[in-house]
């Protein structure tokens, strides 16, 4: 979610990923007044960009832990270059969160090479 904050016309003058005051007002990413403010910052747009496509490769990761879950897919089947990338992602997120593994990509006896 990002907030914004606005001139007296309504205009956006400011965006931010938190509200640093009540004057800043939480806005969705299809408001026409932000498409309008980050097309004349491209820096910000870019920045938003980046926080979406880090938030859209966390759905991704969740997709893939949903269809491992139902058995739709089996992580052997993944080619080994994305095998490698999920278990690093998910490595460092628990190592970052200190969350346990929920996905069972590997049984607790398994050993990587």
């Amino acid at each position: 979610m990002l907030y914004v904050l606005k001139d007296s016309e309504g205009h956006i003058t400011a965006v931010s990923e938190q509200a640093i005051s009540s004057d800043w007002h939480a806005v969705s990413l299809e408001d026409e007044a932000l498409h309008a403010f980050l097309e004349k910052n491209p820096t910000m747009g870019n920045k938003v960009m980046e926080a979406a496509d880090a938030d859209f490769i966390r759905v991704l990761e969740d997709v893939i832990d949903l269809l491992l879950d139902k058995e739709l897919i089996r992580f052997t089947e993944l080619p080994v270059p994305v095998q490698n990338k999920l278990l690093n992602r998910r490595r460092y997120r628990e190592n970052l969160c200190g969350k346990k593994d929920t996905t069972h990509l590997l049984d607790s006896d398994d050993q990587l090479i």
